[in-house]
């Protein structure tokens, strides 16, 4: 029941003069947004409800999903495999060719991998369900990252292992294995073998910091390769024209070092990689420029995608 403000008299319904003292209720108060009823102007919580006026209580966001569904039990599957088509088309753009993009429709349907989808999509769309029964609209970011998470595994065995005659690039199988790789867990010095595959690539590659020319292993350290003195170092690639190890890249176990011809050394921590975007001929970096070639730069691309935020726990000595 509303009061007025000034003699505290309980209002008729409605009312916009106080019954009792005559006071003009509307130009004193303010209708709560929860509840609906009258609070002084001055009020800061309301005195029927609690609504904080000031707008210091947790206010729900407006969440726009990268995948809208509307988790309709009936449907759902058939709706986790359309949102799979939107998310192969975004990679097909994005990664290779779009123009072979109804080429990889072709194959979907012609491979085992069509069997292998199915059964899988059953799986998202009832992990998608559970979520959302049981947190509503505030799992929807968590199903955007869970679908995410899902599709890019499901896009890296079927992109590898059904279509590498469509991809451009040979891309190794042996990445598939880490599609749940975690920072701790995982060797990250063979997950990057594996991942850039350079008995594939023509560039030179250092491996064997012994063997390495001394004048390039010099250069190397003085142009891009400021490694920290514990810094583990897995490889160093030589991408300078005349072989001195000017320019070219490197990585560690705790980020990637740099330098393109005509610019500055750059380093990335893993921890710090916030974007990687991937360019016609070349990927960025933090927004910085690299390039090596179609290849490297395609793997490279798909490896710091998979380490970004990575941070190789200490080791005590």
């Amino acid at each position: 029941m509303s009061r007025c403000p000034n003699c505290a008299a309980e209002l008729i319904p409605g009312a916009k003069f106080c019954h009792r003292c005559g006071d003009h209720v509307l130009e004193k108060t303010k209708p709560c947004p929860v509840c609906k009823e009258a609070n002084p102007l001055a009020s800061v919580f309301c005195h029927h409800c609690g609504f904080h006026f000031e707008g210091k209580q947790h206010k729900k966001m407006h969440y726009e999903p990268r995948y809208p569904l509307d988790f309709d039990p009936e449907t759902l599957t058939e709706q986790v495999k359309a949102q799979f088509f939107r998310s192969l088309r975004d990679r097909v753009e994005e990664q290779h060719d779009p123009q072979k993009f109804s080429f990889y429709v072709e194959r979907f349907y012609e491979s085992r991998f069509r069997e292998i989808y199915s059964v899988r999509a059953g799986q998202i769309a009832e992990d998608a369900m559970m979520r959302w029964e049981r947190f509503g609209t505030e799992a929807l970011p968590d199903i955007d990252r869970h679908l995410d998470r899902a599709f890019d595994g499901l896009l890296d065995y079927f992109t590898i292992q059904y279509c590498p005659d469509l991809n451009g690039v040979l891309l190794p199988s042996a990445m598939l294995k880490y599609e749940h790789a975690e920072p701790g867990k995982t060797d990250l010095g063979q997950m990057i073998r594996d991942f850039l595959d350079f008995d594939l690539e023509e560039e030179v590659v250092y491996l064997d910091f012994l063997a390495m020319p001394e004048a390039n292993l010099a250069n190397a350290c003085k142009y891009f390769l400021s490694a920290e003195r514990r810094e583990k170092v897995f490889f160093i690639c030589d991408l300078s024209f005349k072989g001195n190890c000017k320019e070219g890249f490197a990585m560690t176990d705790r980020g990637m070092y740099w330098r393109a011809p005509f610019d500055k050394a750059r380093r990335v921590h893993y921890r710090e990689l916030r974007t990687v975007e991937k360019g016609k001929d070349w990927i960025t970096v933090n927004g910085h420029f690299f390039t090596a070639n179609p290849s490297l730069n395609l793997k490279l691309y798909k490896l710091l995608k998979k380490l970004r935020g990575w941070e190789e726990p200490a080791v005590c000595v």
